[in-house]
C-alpha cells in the first residue's frame, strides 16, 4: 500500500498533472503513426518526406494540446498561489484577471472577498482603537474620581497639614494624562510673583528656574489671572514667543494653566503639562482638572476656617481645659487690671517629664486618659478666680490673679506633689511628674509675653535641675 502511495498523482501540483497528461497525449498521435506506416493503410506515404509530415503533424497537435491545457491551468496555479498568500494574511495581494471566463470570474470573486475582509479588518483596528481610546478614557476617570474622593476624605476628616493635602492632590491632578506633570504656585502677598508651593513628575534641574514666577514676564499669565479663565497650549494653539519661552521653563509641548478660585479670592495658579508631541486636551480632561482645582479652593478655605475656629475656641477638645490664645490674652487682660488696682497677677507654666517615652510605652488612648486626670488635679485645685489651660501637647498653665510669686510657687508644689503622689491610669499604676516655672507681674515683664517667656525660662531651670520641681 505504501509503495501504491508513491506512485500516487493525487497530492502531485497541476504542472506535474499537466506533463503527464502532456506525455500521455503524445503517445495517441505517435501510436497511430507508427499504425498507418506498419499497416499501409496509406500507400502513398511511402517515403520519408511523407512519413515526417505525418509525425510533425501528430507532434503539433500534441504541442496544440499542451497549449490549450497550459492555458487552463496556469491561471489556475497562479490563481492558487496568490490565494495562498492571502491565506497567509497578505490581505493586499491582488489576483490578476486575465480572462472573462470561469476563471476570471473566480479571480474576481476571490478579489473581491479579499476586498472585503481587508475592510472589515480595517474597521475591526477602528474599533479596537476606539476600544482602546474607550478604556483608557474610563481608567482615567475612574483614577480622577478615586483621586477626589481620597482628598475629600482628607478634607473631611481636617486633621492633615493643607500641605500635605496639597501634595496630595498636585501628585494626583500630574496622574491624569500619560506622562504628566502638575505644579501649584500662590502668590506673594503683593502680587507680583507666583511661589512654587508643590509639583509633580517635574526634572530636578528645572526646579532652581521654576521656584519662582514673575507674572509681569508673561502678558497671557496676567490675563488669565485677571480674567480667571484657564489658558489652554497645545497643538491647536497659535503659538508666540511668550508661550514658547513659558512651556520651555517645564521642558513640555502642552499645558493648561487653571486659576484656583473661591468667591471673589484667587488663591494660585495650577499648572499642569505633558511631553506628548501632537496632543490635544480633551474637554472631558479639562472639566477633570477644573474640579481638582475646585477641591484645591475647598482645602484652603477648610483650613482658613479651621485656623479662624481655632482662634476663636477658648476651650482645648481633649481636656476641656482653656486653650493658650484664650489663656495669654486673659493674662494680658488680668496684667492691666492688676496694674491698675496695683494688685500682684502670676502666672504658672507645667511641662509634663518624660511624656514622650510615657506615650510609647503606654500608647495614645492611655496618655489622653493621663493628660485627662492631670487637667482634673489641677482643676480642682485651682483658686476661685484663677484659670487652667493647656498650652501645648504635654504643657499646662494656671493664671492667678492676686496671687504673688510666693504664693504662686506654694500652689504650683501643692500641685506637683499631688500629681507625683497619683496613677493616672485606672488599669496600671502609671505615674508621671511635672516640672514648673513661676512668673509675676510686674517683677518679671509688663506684658503676658513677658510673663510667659519667663515662666518658659524657669521651666528649662527646673528640667536642667533633675525635673520634678517648681523654680520661680
Amino acid at each position: 500500500m505504501g509503495i501504491l502511495q508513491g506512485f500516487t498523482i493525487v497530492n502531485k501540483g497541476l504542472r506535474y498533472k499537466l506533463m503527464l497528461a502532456f506525455s500521455l497525449m503524445s503517445i495517441i498521435p505517435i501510436l497511430a503513426c507508427f499504425y498507418i506506416i506498419s499497416t499501409n493503410i496509406m500507400p502513398h506515404l511511402d517515403d520519408l518526406a511523407s512519413v515526417s509530415i505525418v509525425i510533425i503533424i501528430s507532434l503539433l497537435v500534441a504541442i496544440l494540446g499542451l497549449v490549450l491545457a497550459k492555458g487552463l491551468v496556469d491561471p489556475v496555479i497562479k490563481m492558487a498561489s496568490s490565494a495562498k498568500v492571502i491565506a497567509s494574511g497578505e490581505y493586499d495581494q491582488k489576483i490578476v484577471v486575465s480572462s472573462e471566463d470561469e476563471i476570471g470570474h473566480l479571480g474576481s470573486s476571490i478579489n473581491v472577498m479579499t476586498q472585503k475582509i481587508r475592510s472589515n479588518l480595517d474597521e475591526l483596528k477602528g474599533y479596537g482603537q476606539r476600544m482602546k481610546d474607550i478604556n483608557a478614557d474610563i481608567h482615567k476617570k475612574v483614577l480622577g474620581l478615586s483621586s477626589l474622593l481620597q482628598i475629600g476624605d482628607v478634607i473631611a476628616a481636617g486633621n492633615v497639614q493643607l500641605d500635605s493635602l496639597m501634595d496630595l492632590a498636585v501628585e494626583k491632578v500630574s496622574m491624569v494624562f500619560e506622562g504628566g506633570f502638575a505644579a501649584l504656585y500662590m502668590p506673594r502677598q503683593d502680587g507680583s510673583e507666583l511661589i512654587l508651593k508643590s509639583s509633580a513628575n517635574l526634572d530636578n534641574e528645572l526646579m532652581s528656574d521654576l521656584g519662582v514666577i514673575k507674572i509681569k514676564d508673561y502678558l497671557f499669565l496676567t490675563r488669565a489671572l485677571e480674567n480667571r479663565a484657564k489658558t489652554i497650549v497645545d497643538k491647536a494653539t497659535k503659538m508666540n514667543k511668550e508661550i514658547e519661552n513659558f512651556i520651555d521653563l517645564y521642558n513640555a509641548r502642552n499645558i493648561v494653566v487653571v486659576p484656583i478660585i473661591s468667591g471673589k479670592r484667587n488663591w494660585g495658579v495650577l499648572i499642569v503639562g505633558t511631553k506628548v508631541e501632537d496632543f490635544r486636551f480633551k474637554n472631558d480632561d479639562l472639566e477633570l482638572i477644573d474640579v481638582f482645582t475646585k477641591q484645591m479652593a475647598i482645602a484652603i478655605e477648610s483650613d482658613i476656617l479651621n485656623k479662624k475656629t481655632e482662634e476663636l475656641s477658648i476651650k482645648d477638645d481633649l481636656t476641656d481645659l482653656y486653650n493658650k490664645n484664650f489663656i495669654l490674652s486673659r493674662l494680658d487682660e488680668e496684667i492691666k487690671r492688676a496694674v491698675f488696682y496695683q494688685r500682684p497677677c502670676s502666672f504658672v507654666l507645667f511641662n509634663v517629664d518624660n511624656f514622650k517615652d510615657f506615650r510609647e510605652v503606654y500608647g495614645e488612648l492611655a496618655s489622653e486618659e493621663a493628660l485627662k486626670r492631670l487637667a482634673k488635679l489641677l482643676k480642682d485645685n485651682m483658686i476661685p478666680v484663677g484659670k487652667a489651660a493647656r498650652v501645648s501637647v504635654d504643657e499646662f498653665a494656671m493664671l492667678l490673679p492676686e496671687k504673688n510669686k510666693k504664693e504662686a510657687s506654694y500652689i504650683a508644689e501643692d500641685i506637683r506633689k499631688k500629681i507625683e503622689s497619683v496613677s493616672l491610669l485606672r488599669e496600671a499604676k502609671a505615674k508621671l511628674t511635672i516640672s514648673g516655672g513661676v512668673s509675676e507681674n510686674p517683677i518679671d515683664g509688663a506684658t503676658g509675653q513677658e510673663l510667659y517667656k519667663r515662666a518658659v525660662e524657669a521651666v528649662k531651670e527646673a528640667k536642667a535641675a533633675g525635673k520634678n520641681r517648681v523654680v520661680s
